[in-house]
């Protein structure tokens, strides 16, 4: 009955992460070009124990969140008619540099913003931090601005990009050095909005909710035998 207790408590720790997720994919429904995770999990260990008569019966140790990934589905692109919105048809991402730390993360939120530095005008992010161009360099406007000289960036695992707080990524091993990506579009005067969907969210906390519920009852269930076990010694 112990074997109860571990299997259901894995279980409320995973479907507790499952909400955590699906919390943080909801709260981002309307930041542009937020990518929603999704939860993949895995078994623990399996083991045999005599089950009598010669017969082996296998048993498990319930579950663990295998990995917390992307959805990299293409949201919504929406008109904005301004000029210096830019949204990527494609797989993509902006080049985006930081002006306090020099780090390069990568977004797929193209609202930009010119910033003006004394007689110079150089392309910023709603954070006013630097858009790279294609050279991966700062995008000097200050002669007019043109969305040609943005750059948009792949890499060859996407899947493997680490997804900081900011609506950023950042690459990793696993997915890669950037490299200039011809076959994206870059569409001026639009955004692309959250590929949340609120249906599918909605869906899944059902589902967590219920795998959460019927947690909880084993644990109450095993504590109820063990309290019988006992009354019996």
């Amino acid at each position: 009955m112990i074997r109860g207790f571990y299997a259901a408590k894995t279980g409320l720790i995973s479907q507790q992460n499952t909400l955590n997720v699906i919390g943080n994919n909801v709260a981002n429904i309307n930041t542009l070009g937020f990518k929603p995770q999704v939860v993949a999990f895995a078994s623990l260990l399996y083991e045999n124990i005599n089950g009598g008569a010669g017969a082996d019966i296998s048993t498990g140790h319930g579950a663990k969140v295998q990995k917390i990934g992307i959805d990299f589905t293409q949201g919504e692109l929406e008109p904005t008619r301004r000029e210096m919105d830019c949204a990527i048809q494609g797989d993509g991402f902006f080049g985006i540099l930081n002006r306090e730390t020099n780090v390069v993360t990568y977004t797929r939120d193209g609202v930009f913003h010119a910033s003006v530095e004394g007689d110079q005008k150089y392309l910023v992010d709603i954070s006013g931090n630097y858009v790279l161009g294609k050279d991966n360099n700062r995008i000097n406007i200050t002669a007019g601005y043109d969305s040609e000289l943005i750059g948009v960036f792949s890499f060859p695992n996407r899947y493997g990009l680490e997804l900081l707080g900011t609506n950023q990524f950042a690459p990793t091993p696993d997915s890669g050095a950037a490299q200039l990506d011809n076959v994206s579009i870059i569409r001026t005067g639009y955004i692309e909005s959250s590929a949340t969907d609120s249906a599918t969210e909605m869906v899944k906390v059902l589902q967590a909710n219920s795998a959460f519920s019927f947690n909880s009852r084993i644990i109450q269930s095993t504590d109820d035998m063990e309290k019988t076990v006992n009354q019996l010694r």
